[in-house]
């Protein structure tokens, strides 16, 4: 755990660094290096959100990752119906249940809906969402969510 935290300091120290010479990097690592040290009980905690962030960090580039993607799939999706000549679209409210526990990751797959094009997160409460969804087949996209499945990775 310790050695990814001091990797992916350098890692940022390097890409930060204007001058990349040798004794760059060897400063920068020290420095990394103590740093990590450090903040190494902040960082190994278990009950501490921080190193749970940490620990869960690749989930949470995927997260990023998948959300991108799935916005952008969504603008070309809501740009070629909005564009048509024909509107044909069957606009649908669905209510489901999610498996997600924490209020927390709760919030951010409502958000993600939200922010994906063609949804639009109504309500939250407890574990059910009411999402809008522009038209009814992006209602398969919710109840078999990339989201939820990267989420309940994250929970652990």
């Amino acid at each position: 755990m310790i050695y990814e935290v001091i990797l992916l300091y350098i890692v940022f120290w390097i890409i930060l660094c204007e001058n990349k010479s040798i004794e760059t990097i060897i400063i920068g690592s020290i420095l990394c290096l103590a740093v990590a040290l450090l903040n190494k009980n902040f960082l190994s905690l278990k009950n501490n959100k921080q190193g749970y962030f940490f620990k869960k960090l690749r989930y949470w580039t995927e997260y990023v990752w998948v959300l991108i993607k799935e916005v952008f799939i969504a603008n070309f999706n809501v740009a070629k119906i909005v564009l048509s000549p024909n509107i044909n679209i069957s606009p649908d409210v669905v209510t489901f249940q999610t498996k997600l526990e924490s209020e927390f990751c709760r919030t951010m797959l409502a958000n993600s809906i939200t922010l994906t094009p063609g949804t639009i997160t109504v309500s939250m409460e407890n574990n059910m969402l009411t999402v809008h969804c522009l038209d009814k087949e992006y209602i398969d996209g919710l109840l078999d969510s990339k989201f939820e499945k990267i989420l309940l990775k994250v929970e652990g």
